[in-house]
């Protein structure tokens, strides 16, 4: 189990808790036995005399004396402070010595997960101990020097992950159990003091054990961040050609969520709903949040923003979404990421777009007129026309929109099927470029018929814009 670190909390936590059970039913045993035991004295005593035959006088000034020297014996305890123990503080005793090097263990386990692998070797006890770099491949990775070091740290994060998973299962199970141990100590006890308060076991006597699991939560959930957040960093470092930094950040999503279905501690009947303490659930609140499924899919999204370059990029990222919310993401969450996404794409389309509008316009002709119409704008003065200017000359621009009028019968508009994956996309890239085109015309086409133009006639124009919008089947 040395190599396998998630199964080696597990092993440690499942035997704790087993203890911690075994211990309870003995301790809740001798408990029970003791007050028979009293039941047992108290009836005895009392058959000495069944029919009330003797010295009545005498018996009672024997239970007198014994009242009072147990008086006297209660108090002398109470000075000493040796008051009894009860279930629950019995319970704790007998786990405090299992809980100080469970958490030790534990702790050593996250703090070598949580290492990415660095030089841990001499200070955690050399390559045969837990928290060595041969212990950091139990969580997937491998003891080759030339691991995929992006898959190797994606390991140890979902590792850390299904550590916490377990500490919050574990913890929640001992929680329910003393819980349980408690109702019945109360019910007990009830007749003696019924203004005691029922929750006050957790804020008083919090039980080693639980007290091990919910610290070893909290730094294993500091150190889940801390990874997370190390992890989206260095997306840019982890990316090659085989793997982009939106698929890199996929993965992570996809994995973490799968393994918080996974993990029954994540389970609603496992996160702890009573018997807490203020401070406990503001906890418990804390580390919740940090382990959310809206926390992993934030921190990716706003780490690979940066990095979508391609619109399969875009399709990568939104397939995680897609996963995380099956996975229980809330709709409201994913449709906002999923928004901030496609605004994203939107100016991919939009870039690709201009770039291929532009070899559509050289194809058919309009290229050259359109440049030599910009270049005319940025001198105009006042009375200048395109007939005159160089490029836009009669003889010119007939060549030019013969050429363009040639190829509506077979518009040279891209399919966009290689460099856009997603057909609906694909087909808003092909409608934008189209229509790319028809500006180009009319801006072109409504010069020419209009004071800029100067043409002796127009007749060469032989469709206007709308019946080219038409031609180009938009």
């Amino acid at each position: 189990r040395a190599h396998d670190p998630v199964a080696y909390v597990g092993d440690m936590l499942a035997f704790a808790f087993r203890a911690f059970r075994v211990e309870g039913e003995l301790v809740k045993s001798l408990m029970t036995w003791r007050d028979e035991e009293d039941g047992s004295d108290g009836e005895e005593e009392g058959g000495l005399d069944p029919g009330g035959q003797g010295d009545k006088t005498r018996g009672a000034k024997s239970r007198k004396s014994d009242d009072e020297e147990k008086g006297n014996m209660d108090e002398d305890e109470e000075e000493r402070g040796d008051v009894p123990m009860d279930l629950t503080e019995m319970l704790a005793q007998s786990m405090g010595g299992l809980a100080r090097p469970l958490r030790s263990r534990i702790s050593q386990v996250v703090k070598s997960l949580a290492s990415q692998g660095n030089n841990d070797d001499r200070e955690y006890g050399g390559r045969n101990s837990l928290t060595g770099r041969a212990a950091i491949m139990d969580a997937g990775g491998s003891n080759d020097t030339d691991e995929d070091e992006a898959s190797s740290s994606l390991n140890r994060l979902v590792a850390i992950f299904s550590v916490c998973g377990l500490l919050k299962f574990y913890g929640s199970a001992v929680r329910k159990a003393l819980k349980n141990l408690q109702s019945s100590q109360q019910q007990a006890s009830h007749d003696d003091d019924e203004d005691e308060d029922p929750y006050y076991f957790y804020e008083e006597v919090k039980n080693p054990f639980l007290l091990t699991c919910d610290q070893c939560l909290s730094e294993a959930a500091d150190s889940y961040v801390a990874s997370l957040r190390a992890y989206g960093a260095m997306l840019g470092f982890h990316s090659g050609p085989d793997e982009t930094e939106a698929q890199l950040a996929q993965k992570a999503i996809v994995r973490i969520s799968e393994e918080r279905v996974a993990s029954p501690g994540f389970a609603e009947d496992s996160l702890s709903e009573d018997g807490t303490s203020p401070s406990a659930e503001k906890e418990e609140g804390l580390v919740s949040k940090q382990l959310s499924l809206a926390f992993l899919v934030g921190t990716m999204i706003d780490a690979v923003m940066p990095y979508l370059r391609t619109l399969d990029d875009g399709a990568a990222i939104k397939a995680a979404l897609s996963t995380a919310t099956k996975c229980g993401l809330k709709s409201s969450e994913s449709t906002q990421w999923h928004n901030q996404v496609e605004e994203k794409e939107q100016i991919l389309v939009q870039t690709l777009v201009d770039s291929e509008a532009d070899k559509v316009l050289e194809t058919c002709g309009l290229s050259s007129i359109r440049t030599s119409f910009s270049q005319m704008n940025g001198v105009y003065v006042e009375g200048m026309t395109m007939a005159s200017y160089p490029g836009l000359s009669q003889t010119q621009v007939e060549m030019a929109m013969k050429e363009f009028y040639s190829s509506l019968y077979s518009p040279p508009i891209p399919s966009f099927e290689e460099m856009i994956k997603d057909p609906e996309w694909r087909k808003r890239a092909r409608s934008m470029t189209a229509m790319r085109v028809v500006e180009v015309y009319r801006e072109l086409y409504e010069a020419m018929t209009g004071d800029k133009g100067g043409y002796e006639s127009v007749a060469f124009l032989g469709h206007n814009p709308d019946q080219v919008k038409t031609l180009l089947s938009i």
